[in-house]
């Protein structure tokens, strides 16, 4: 790698390029040495590679802003560079600028359709050089801060939130109709529990059991809508999301059997109600403050179904049964009383999943 130089100018260039990591694909030395002058008199950090093979290879294992790559090289030319980069998933969106030879229109087209993002032709000249490079850097830095704004959005928010925060999605997003399964969770005696054990030692207990709870339900292609103390409101969408609200439950419930990281819940007494029917879904609140969430009848009766659940026990709605089509194993049906609502409610544990029509990747629970 260059070392940084001495006198780093003040243009656009120089804000564009100061600190950016490029790598510099060249079988000629005297080319290399002129493209690393020039980038390092702008604080870039350059690497250099004499081969596209080698340049693929440090293209995997290295963070980096930018490929400058020329075309003809041995072992495996610039094309076949670009093609076999493009092929990598976390380097699909590097910028790659390719040095051509002249005017030659065929080979930048052949460079364009190879998957680079421009060219410089040679001989360049160092402004030309410059500012092809640093507007593609400039946009590649954006694109990096989106990837890592989405990545910590998914730890808080839901897919359409996300979208909207990058411009993707309307705001405030308008009320839709949803046909899909609820999975409420939370805890027996949470309240109980508050009164007998420190604060800071339910709430590391809670998160802890939240936690597996929501990478559960993501594995099983739900989404968590809100946490509510220590409950939990997921929803599941697709032909299969009952099935994949019960594959989650029975995952749940197992994990919780085997966990034994908290000694005031060992195991930590998991209640579950899943639904399905359908709701409204959009933003609640006003300009101060927005929620995006879930409201409806389906979504009261998964509430009132788990609070129905005893400690690791997963009941479910008719509804739900209907959709399951015999893939899991029921417990005889029941009645409870549901709040709020009249008459009684028919309900089915969920044991596990059916021997004959198991679901890739189910646990499974003990019948």
């Amino acid at each position: 790698m260059t070392p940084v130089p001495q006198h780093p100018g003040t243009d656009s260039a120089h804000v564009a390029l100061s600190g950016a990591r490029i790598l510099v694909v060249d079988d000629d030395l005297a080319t290399r040495r002129v493209v690393r002058l020039t980038l390092a008199r702008h604080c870039a950090q350059v690497l250099e590679a004499s081969n596209g093979k080698e340049a693929v290879e440090l293209a995997k294992v290295e963070d980096l802003d930018l490929v400058l790559l020329d075309v003809h090289m041995p072992v495996l030319d610039g094309l076949g560079a670009c093609r076999a980069m493009r092929a990598v998933p976390s380097l699909r969106l590097l910028p790659i600028v390719f040095l051509t030879g002249g005017d030659d229109d065929d080979q930048q087209i052949e460079a364009l359709r190879a998957g680079g993002d421009d060219f410089v032709t040679k001989p360049f000249t160092p402004p030309v050089l410059l500012a092809r490079i640093s507007n593609l850097v400039t946009r590649r830095r954006a694109q990096v801060q989106v990837e890592r704004l989405l990545e910590l959005l998914k730890l808080y928010v839901p897919l359409p939130i996300r979208e909207r925060a990058v411009g993707k999605a309307p705001a405030p997003l308008p009320a839709e109709r949803v046909e899909a399964t609820i999975l409420f969770s939370d805890l027996r005696g949470f309240t109980t529990t508050c009164h007998t054990e420190s604060p800071e030692r339910v709430f590391r207990a809670v998160s802890a059991v939240l936690a597996e709870q929501t990478r559960i339900v993501v594995r099983r292609n739900g989404y968590v809508d809100k946490f509510s103390g220590d409950g939990l409101l997921a929803v599941f969408e697709g032909p299969d999301s009952a099935a994949d609200a019960c594959g989650a439950s029975l995952e749940i419930v197992q994990w919780a059997k085997n966990f034994a990281g908290i000694s005031f819940w060992n195991p930590p007494p998991i209640g579950i109600g899943i639904h399905h029917g359908e709701f409204l879904r959009g933003d609640l609140g006003g300009d101060e403050q927005l929620e995006y969430t879930v409201i409806g009848g389906t979504v009261n009766v998964a509430a009132r179904l788990c609070g129905a659940a005893g400690a690791l026990e997963t009941i479910v709605s008719q509804d739900v049964v209907d959709l399951l089509q015999g893939r899991f194993l029921l417990g005889e049906a029941r009645a409870v009383h549901l709040k709020g609502l009249e008459g009684a409610a028919r309900v089915h544990p969920v044991l596990a999943t059916s021997a004959a029509t198991g679901l890739p990747g189910d646990q499974g629970a003990e019948p």
